[in-house]
């Protein structure tokens, strides 16, 4: 049984972060994000399962929170992790790439300034790995030293590819992580890789897209209709855009879109959030002509078919998109409380899948998600 770690989740989102360290054993106290919608997903997730933890949901803008707005939400409660991805659309490689010049940029040091404010004994920091190169690389040493707080945390960053992982989406993204203890974290091993790495090396292989919508049944195109699954509604296309997307061959892009046809045998690729004007469209299905549904990127991404998302459209794919995979988070925070608070017993990714209910990915590359319409 892990030891009780107090955390905190900042920028939580669709609770990708929150979700993992969760069924990792972590023990949330509070979330916090500004989108109502995010927060209206937390709330009515957290209390599907016990070891989500029934806790605080603050809605309110980070550079509003403090150390005494803590106190009013969770009492003396003393916080010994902090989690996080602070938003990442202004150092993106998919973004215009304005960093500092665009507000949100300005958010990871809010990130940084709460640190300073609570001093966790760690914390861990998610971002998209275009935070290193942008600004020719000033912002990257710049926020490296800010978070130290002049040399009282310890930081190890590390990119990693999370397909790498067993995660059914190429997904690369920058961690960091932060202690008082003067600790430096090591990377972590990569567990899975293509065939021919597999066969020298001892990986795993690839969880693919087959895998992560298997058993799915075939989506409505009508939000006002309660659908059988959570999000699984799908665009209505024209016959035109229906055939473009007949005609692609695995992996191609399509010329108007600008997505690509997911090819069945190899993970996802990254799913992606869009503008604030809109977008985050879902990349073409493989096997029917059409862009997979915010359930199906959900489930590339990890999440359970039970975690429900609030809204509709683009409120639910962004919370999708921006999302840390929970596998992953969960693979992650069984790493750090092994080497950050000595814990001895970490749940295996296996372990976490059942913890999870990620039956679909058990399924490995075996069977089919050529049109199904049962569960």
């Amino acid at each position: 049984m892990m030891t009780k770690v107090n955390t905190l989740g900042l920028f939580s989102g669709g609770g990708g972060l929150d979700l993992g360290f969760s069924a990792a054993g972590f023990h949330l106290v509070l979330s916090s994000d500004i989108d109502t919608y995010s927060c209206k997903t937390l709330e009515q997730n957290q209390v599907k399962k016990p070891y989500l933890n029934r806790h605080p949901v603050l809605c309110q803008d980070i550079r509003s929170f403090s150390r005494a707005v803590l106190k009013e939400q969770i009492g003396h409660c003393s916080i010994d992790v902090i989690i996080g991805g602070p938003p990442c659309q202004a150092f993106s490689v998919f973004g215009r790439r304005k960093g500092l010049a665009d507000p949100r940029g300005n958010l990871i040091f809010e990130y940084a300034r709460i640190i300073g404010e609570i001093k966790p004994e760690a914390f861990v920091f998610e971002n998209v790995t275009g935070l290193k190169s942008i600004h020719n690389g000033s912002l990257y040493h710049d926020l490296l030293k800010t978070l130290s707080l002049d040399g009282e945390y310890t930081i190890s960053d590390h990119e990693y590819e999370l397909a790498e992982f067993g995660i059914p989406q190429f997904r690369r993204r920058l961690f960091f992580i932060g202690t008082r203890s003067g600790k430096q974290i090591p990377k972590m091993r990569a567990t899975h890789s293509d065939i021919h790495k597999t066969l020298l090396d001892n990986y795993m292989p690839f969880c693919t897209v087959d895998s992560a919508l298997f058993g799915l049944p075939d989506p409505t195109t009508d939000w006002k209709k309660m659908p059988p699954l959570n999000s699984h509604v799908g665009r209505k296309h024209s016959k035109r855009i229906i055939q473009r997307y007949q005609s692609l061959a695995y992996g191609e892009r399509d010329p108007k879109t600008r997505i690509n046809k997911l090819n069945p045998g190899r993970p996802s690729f990254t799913i992606i959030v869009g503008s604030d004007a809109g977008g985050g469209k879902g990349h073409v299905h493989p096997y029917s002509p059409r862009e997979v549904t915010p359930r199906e990127s959900a489930r590339l991404q990890t999440f359970p078919d039970w975690w429900n998302f609030h809204g509709t459209g683009r409120h639910v794919i962004r919370q999708v998109g921006n999302a840390v995979p929970p596998l992953f988070a969960g693979i992650l925070a069984s790493y750090v409380g092994q080497k950050v608070f000595g814990l001895q017993r970490e749940p295996s990714r296996d372990a976490l899948i059942d913890i999870l209910g990620l039956d679909f990915l058990k399924h490995g590359n075996q069977g089919s998600i050529q049109p199904q319409n049962t569960f």
